[in-house]
């Protein structure tokens, strides 16, 4: 199927787009997508569990304005250089800053991203009853 655009959305001082990729668990951020255009989150939604998709969109969400807020550190030296090396620190009023950011982009977002995960899941039950049928 390949991602589908939800739409775009601020999220703290930038705006965001928000992709659901019906084939794919769990999500990413893409702070410089390939086409130049703003940040990218995208969540899977190949989860019949609509909490644990809430949960990855929630995480990337977090991600994205942690960065942002310039709360991310890297341990250094480290040989691997992946996601789970980072660090966050945060002052309290940081964190506040950052439940602010993410509760505006939610009031915004998670209706649609709901509706299109219902929508995806939808259409994955009629490809099995099709493919049962046959």
């Amino acid at each position: 199927m390949g991602e589908i655009l939800i739409g775009n959305f601020q999220l703290g001082l930038h705006n965001i787009r928000l992709y659901a990729d019906p084939d794919g668990t769990g999500g990413h951020v893409d702070l410089r997508p390939e086409d130049k255009g703003p940040a990218k989150i995208v969540v899977g939604a190949d989860d019949s569990n609509w909490s644990d998709v809430q949960s990855t969109l929630l995480h990337e969400v977090y991600e994205l304005v942690l960065i942002d807020q310039s709360t991310r550190y890297t341990q250094r030296p480290a040989f691997s250089d992946e996601s789970s090396n980072y660090i966050f620190l945060l002052t309290h009023n940081q964190l506040d800053e950052a439940h602010t950011r993410v509760s505006w982009f939610l009031t915004r977002a998670l209706g649609s991203f709901k509706k299109a995960y219902h929508k995806i899941w939808k259409q994955k039950r009629a490809d099995a009853r099709k493919k049962k049928k046959k």
